[in-house]
């Protein structure tokens, strides 16, 4: 695996959102057009999360999920080695989370409804 994807990958699972998105965008340049295409679907999932937990941001999440899973869409079950039909899964699940969330009673406060939500963030997982 390449080791500007293999890290990228690695600040993904760890919570490091932002510099994951970094890190794919970088590592992108590296491969060809339609693994490129994958790895830019992952900077905006790793973007979008960085949106929500480190800004508390809703629509804007939503709407880069959104965009990363129409592009992983008819990816197949896997690419560069990545499990992408359950990061499918995980992601449209997020979404839904997060649509819910703007439904919830305002007392539970922000945080509260962060760290609830940070238990079930997608993660980047490998298929041998």
């Amino acid at each position: 695996m390449n080791p500007h994807l293999k890290e990228a990958i690695e600040l993904f699972n760890r919570g490091d959102y932002f510099a994951a998105s970094e890190r794919f965008e970088q590592a992108a340049g590296e491969f060809d057009a339609q693994s490129k295409e994958t790895l830019l679907a992952l900077n905006r999932i790793a973007a979008a999360l960085h949106l929500r937990f480190a800004r508390g941001l809703r629509q804007g999440p939503i709407n880069l999920l959104s965009q990363a899973l129409f592009a992983l869409e008819d990816m197949g079950s896997q690419r560069e080695g990545i499990d992408l039909e359950r990061l499918r899964d995980e992601v449209g699940a997020c979404v839904e989370q997060i649509r819910a969330a703007g439904r919830e009673p305002k007392n539970l406060g922000l945080r509260t409804r962060l760290f609830g939500a940070r238990r079930r963030v997608p993660k980047i997982r490998l298929r041998a």
